[in-house]
């Protein structure tokens, strides 16, 4: 059974073709077909059909190398640009803040989480205006501070930030943080290693 596009911004056909369009155009990545599948969550014959499927239609750029198949965003597209914008902002949240935050010391696990994080994991309800950001750890505030600056600009939105000790996030004894545990989280993908 095929799941629904998220309803964050409902004009995405998919939750597969989200996928390849996040780790596409977010940072113009080139990824092969087996690394959008798992991303995505689907199996690469599904994932190769949709390449096509956005080849065809100019979305998509790729090369082989070798037997492996390599898919990129078209940028020589006429549409590349306002495209790449509009896919950051409404689809690349979680990805843009994972390329801000990966250089930063202290770091542990971060999430977002509120209205986007809703709309992103299917609950129907307005656009959302802002990102929340859930840190855990202990990162230097002016680093974080200045991270997440950059990744309004990127955004064109307000990123909202919450910092919490690993200790206080497993403890979940104050209302805020067992609310956090029990709503939709959409979590950075911070490499391991960059946040310690």
């Amino acid at each position: 059974m095929q799941q629904p596009p998220p309803s964050v911004f409902p004009i995405f056909r998919s939750r597969i073709t989200c996928a390849v369009l996040t780790h596409t155009y977010v940072g113009d990545a080139e990824n092969s077909v087996g690394e959008l599948a798992e991303a995505a969550g689907t199996d690469s014959g599904t994932m190769a059909r949709e390449v096509s499927r956005l080849e065809q239609a100019g979305v998509l750029s790729s090369r082989h190398v070798g037997r492996t198949k390599l898919v990129r965003a078209n940028q020589t597209a006429p549409f590349y640009g306002p495209l790449r914008d509009l896919v950051t902002i409404i689809l690349g949240p979680a990805q843009v803040l994972a390329e801000e935050l990966s250089h930063l010391n202290g770091i542990e696990e971060a999430a977002v989480f509120g209205s986007w994080a809703a709309r992103m994991r299917g609950e129907p309800g307005p656009a959302p205006v802002d990102i929340d950001l859930l840190v855990i750890g202990r990162p230097d505030r002016d680093d974080l501070h200045e991270a997440t600056a950059r990744a309004r600009s990127r955004l064109a939105r307000e990123v909202n930030t919450v910092v919490i000790t690993r200790a206080r996030w497993e403890a979940n004894e104050d209302g805020f943080i067992r609310e956090l545990h029990n709503r939709p989280q959409v979590p950075v993908p911070i490499p391991p290693g960059d946040g310690e």
